[in-house]
Parts: C-alpha cells; sequence; structure tokens
C-alpha cells in the first residue's frame, strides 16, 4: 500500500513539475524543482511503517484554508498518506502546483 502511494505521489510531482529531480536522500525522495538545482529543492516524501509523508521544505507559505498541513515547525509542513485516497481528499497536487510557482 505504502509503495503505490510513493508510485502515484511520484507520478503526480512528475506530471505537475516535468523537470523536477527525484532525488534518493536522507532517508527518502527530495523534489529539486529544477533537475540538478539544489536550490529548488521544495519539497520530498518519505516511507513510515504507517504511513507515507508528502513534506514541504517552506509549507508555512503555502495557503491553506482547509487546514490540511501538519506540523508547527518554522517552516516545513507536511501530509500524512494512509492510502492511495488521501493523494486527492488531502489536496496533494494543488499543494505541489503550489510549491512548483516558488
Amino acid at each position: 500500500m505504502k509503495a503505490q502511494i510513493a508510485q502515484e505521489l511520484s507520478e503526480i510531482i512528475l506530471d505537475v513539475m516535468p523537470d523536477a529531480a527525484l532525488l534518493d536522500k536522507y532517508g527518502g525522495i527530495i523534489v529539486e524543482r529544477i533537475a540538478g538545482e539544489p536550490k529548488t529543492h521544495c519539497c520530498g516524501y518519505f516511507i513510515y511503517a504507517q504511513h507515507v509523508s508528502l513534506e514541504f521544505s517552506s509549507g508555512v507559505l503555502l495557503p491553506d484554508p482547509d487546514n490540511i498541513l501538519e506540523g508547527r515547525g518554522k517552516l516545513r509542513r507536511h501530509i500524512k498518506l494512509m492510502n492511495s485516497q488521501d493523494l486527492q481528499t488531502k489536496q496533494c497536487r494543488h499543494f505541489l502546483e503550489q510549491v512548483a510557482k516558488f
């Protein structure tokens, strides 16, 4: 189930950011909006025992009127994905489209 979520998430990321690179780092996948330009790191995802976490480097800047984003850090915010349906119900594409514009 988690591998399926990760695969679907990768497909959404590359659909939204076709020039992106998905890098295996820090125990997960880090997204560079522009491949080969580390300063364009914008998000990533990590597989945990019970969920996949989609994490946004500057998530605090993302409009979130439905209070989907979790976290209280200075900048980072995340979304816990328990199943494939969460990709849609938790508006992952919408948030990824926002970070693609940073």
